[in-house]
């Protein structure tokens, strides 16, 4: 029962490191990015309080929601005009659009959003600790079974 455990345990560790891994190289060069939604803007779709991954790329779409730089504030919109280099943008939920700004401005277009995305940012340290300690645990329960059948092994060839 512990050498199964601490092969799933092996199993789940080594799929957070590539996990950590991965995003830790895509947030280095700026491709995924996240964000806390502040904001009720979005509502249906996206709720105040959700996380947002954002992914950069080069050509945005009218419908497309995207996260833009204004001032020191980050906003996400859907794109509801596309003239050129100016993009007009409107939440969701407001009944009027927003100020003109350009391609330049936009962080990203939004790919994922709420579910499980809001669980693992709010829970990555938890579950990093916990995976951790679960593996320490079962290492050591391994080490004390291998001492214990090792003085039982001692014990049968005294006798």
């Amino acid at each position: 029962m512990s050498k199964i455990f601490k092969i799933i345990m092996d199993i789940f560790l080594i799929l957070l490191i590539i996990i950590l891994a991965g995003y830790l190289i895509l947030r280095v060069t700026n491709i995924l990015t996240i964000y806390k939604v502040e904001t009720g803007s979005m509502e249906d779709g996206i709720h105040a309080g959700d996380y947002i991954l954002i992914i950069s790329q080069k050509n945005y779409f009218k419908n497309d929601i995207v996260t833009y730089r204004k001032g020191k504030y980050f906003i996400t919109h859907r794109i509801i005009k596309i003239d050129g280099d100016i993009v007009i943008t409107k939440g969701d939920a407001n009944n009027t659009a927003d100020e003109a700004i350009r391609k330049n401005n936009i962080v990203g277009r939004v790919i994922y959003s709420g579910g499980i995305l809001n669980f693992v940012v709010d829970f990555k340290y938890a579950i990093a600790g916990i995976m951790i300690f679960l593996y320490l645990i079962s290492s050591y329960l391994e080490s004390r079974k291998d001492k214990i059948e090792g003085k039982e092994k001692l014990k049968t060839l005294e006798e």
